[in-house]
């Protein structure tokens, strides 16, 4: 295979070193792509920084090249990156992770009924079909799927969230917080983006890790028994491209070894630099740690240990494989869930895995004194009431396009044009709406905060601020007076809408997918038939000495990087543990306890869908 014939420019180094890539063969089609074997990356990374360089015709040359001789997937890679990183260029949107690669997201029993279906032009008896769960409408035939473990007995080990955990929005969503954060970009090369990323990865870790523990409350209300820390074999249930399936990760870690005591002197490391409140930097600098910068230093210390490229990949091995042994050097055709952003969160070790980082950042913190609130209360603003339409969940049905999984570039079936489509059932809730009566005794803009955490009285609620989930910040401007302020997710620019690519659905509704933002069918908890009972919080502070203009331009500057809306820190006022002082005066922020319902949906009599997706 011959380089497409380009000016070098500036970037001899990354020229030479894909030619060399791909003189050796690390970036033909054939090949399963993944982002922690060395070649493969060095060969994304440095496509990436090409394509970042040339502009205009040189830029399409190299794109169509890439195009056609590049392995497919890590050119996707590479050109989401492009689509994030290069400002210079109009990029068409692009298609969801679960749309171009289907089997990194669907199972796999789903993905052979439909090649064979597909081998067989469609075609079966009602019978089959019954059995089999698909039945077809026009051209389009859906395959009923459930989630992985479906048919195996409960082990107690959270399966009944494995919806939350493996939905494709949400891992696709985890897919572009890598992008946003890759691991072999540096934090110097990372703060030319956006000076507040160490923040900003270290806050939606957290955040997913407090969704993820809401998920789990209607299972406290309905007394299921969930044994504590544990972590059982997962079957991941799905298959390469190359008909591999994805590796078992054993619950074993195996025996004690190099690899992990690697990763235990780094967690002693780091633990002594929390416990002297100073970091020492590559150069020899010594920084101490504070309220003000611990969040940075520690995220930025984390990634350079965890996170950077040695690391990184061995701890992708370590706990992807657990102890049925494991690869780190060298290209593997099937490596383990964990090799992959879009995939890693459907294995509950990767939870437990975000919940160790996060515990650095609450060792640090009980060091410090609580945050003292009282600055930020005021009688400026007065919440008078609140109006909260009914909030109800419920399972829907969800039909992905799984054609790519079995389509070949090489060989172009010639049978009937057909969609082959996969039919999830996915948590949603109905829309809703959050009304408050503000009161103000002046005219300007405001900040409005909201958050959502597990049910609790006002005291203990400030000390479960590692629980509460940030549903919007945004700014409002508030005149003298009575102010109507509603809400609903349906409105708000923070979230992804995926219905556009819900072929159960006839919609006209525009594409309003982005790879970079929290899902919102995720928003809200699984509720209960009877009520599940959660906190809502809301606060209202006077907005910086800035403009919604500005901050319209701020968010275009940092593309979809930032979602901060003034300089307060992320989470403000769940940041950290809070000293609320006893009678204060106040009137800006409040606690309102808030009602989840679950609509139950009919049962299907054949058994396939999992007893809790109703």
């Amino acid at each position: 295979m011959s380089f497409v014939v380009l000016p070098m420019r500036k970037n001899k180094i990354d020229y030479r070193r894909l030619n060399k890539l791909i003189e050796e063969g690390h970036i033909i089609k054939q090949l399963t792509f993944n982002i922690y074997d060395d070649n493969m990356r060095n060969a994304a990374i440095s496509l990436f920084r090409l394509l970042n360089d040339y502009d205009d015709n040189d830029f399409m040359k190299l794109r169509e090249w890439a195009i056609e001789n590049v392995n497919t997937h890590m050119f996707d890679y590479v050109w989401r990156l492009i689509n994030l990183y290069k400002n210079d260029i109009t990029i068409k949107e692009q298609e969801p992770p679960f749309v171009t690669k289907p089997n990194y997201f669907i199972n796999t029993e789903t993905i052979r009924k439909a090649l064979q279906l597909k081998l067989k032009d469609g075609q079966f008896s009602s019978l089959e079909g019954k059995v089999n769960q698909y039945f077809k409408i026009n051209d389009n035939i859906a395959i009923n799927t459930n989630y992985s473990g479906w048919n195996l007995p409960s082990n107690g080990c959270e399966e009944q969230l494995d919806y939350f955990r493996e939905d494709i929005a949400l891992n696709s969503y985890n897919y572009g917080v890598h992008f946003m954060h890759p691991f072999w970009m540096s934090n110097d090369e990372l703060d030319v983006f956006n000076g507040r990323h160490a923040e900003h990865y270290y806050y939606i870790h957290q955040q997913l890790l407090a969704r993820y523990n809401l998920e789990k409350q209607h299972l406290k209300e309905k007394n299921v028994s969930m044994t504590p820390n544990c972590v059982s074999d997962y079957n991941p249930y799905l298959t390469y491209d190359n008909g591999l399936p994805f590796p078992i990760r054993s619950s074993v870690l195996g025996d004690w070894n190099d690899n992990q005591a690697r990763i235990k002197s780094i967690d002693i490391a780091i633990k002594e630099c929390i416990s002297r409140g100073v970091i020492f930097m590559e150069n020899g600098t010594k920084i101490s740690m504070t309220e003000d910068n611990y969040v940075d230093l520690l995220t930025k210390l984390i990634r350079a240990n965890f996170d950077g490229v040695r690391n990184a990949k061995m701890i992708k091995s370590v706990f992807g494989y657990g102890g049925n042994g494991y690869t780190i050097e060298g290209y593997n055709p099937a490596p383990s869930l964990l090799h992959h952003p879009e995939t890693s969160l459907r294995d509950p070790i990767y939870w437990y895995l975000i919940q160790f980082l996060l515990n650095y950042f609450t060792e640090y913190s009980t060091s410090l004194k609580p945050f003292d609130l009282s600055p930020h209360l005021t009688t400026e603003f007065k919440i008078i009431e609140s109006d909260f339409t009914k909030i109800t969940t419920y399972f829907d049905y969800y039909q992905v396009n799984i054609n790519k999984a079995i389509e070949d570039e090489q060989f172009n079936y010639k049978g009937t044009p057909l969609t082959f489509t996969a039919r999830q059932k996915r948590l949603k809730h109905l829309p809703f709406t959050l009304n408050f009566t503000v009161e103000s005794k002046t005219t300007r803009n405001s900040i409005v905060r909201l958050f959502l955490g597990p049910p609790c009285s006002e005291a203990n609620c400030w000390n479960q601020s590692h629980r509460f989930f940030e549903l919007d910040s945004f700014m409002y401007g508030l005149v003298e007076g009575i102010n109507i302020i509603s809400w609903s997710p349906e409105t708000s620019p923070r979230f992804s809408f995926d219905d556009y690519f819900n072929l159960e659905l006839k919609t006209t509704k525009k594409n309003k997918f982005n790879l970079f933002k929290f899902p919102e069918n995720m928003l809200i908890p699984r509720g209960s038939e009877n009520g599940m009972h959660l906190t809502l919080f809301i606060m209202i502070t006077p907005a910086d000495n800035i403009s919604q203009t500005d901050f319209i331009v701020d968010r275009i500057m940092y593309r979809h990087f930032s979602n901060e809306v003034d300089t307060k820190p992320l989470g403000f006022p769940f940041h950290r543990k809070v000293n609320f002082p006893e009678g204060a005066d106040y009137n800006n922020c409040n606690f309102f306890n808030i009602t989840i319902f679950h609509k139950k949906g009919t049962v299907d009599n054949s058994g396939f869908f999992s007893p809790h997706l109703y």
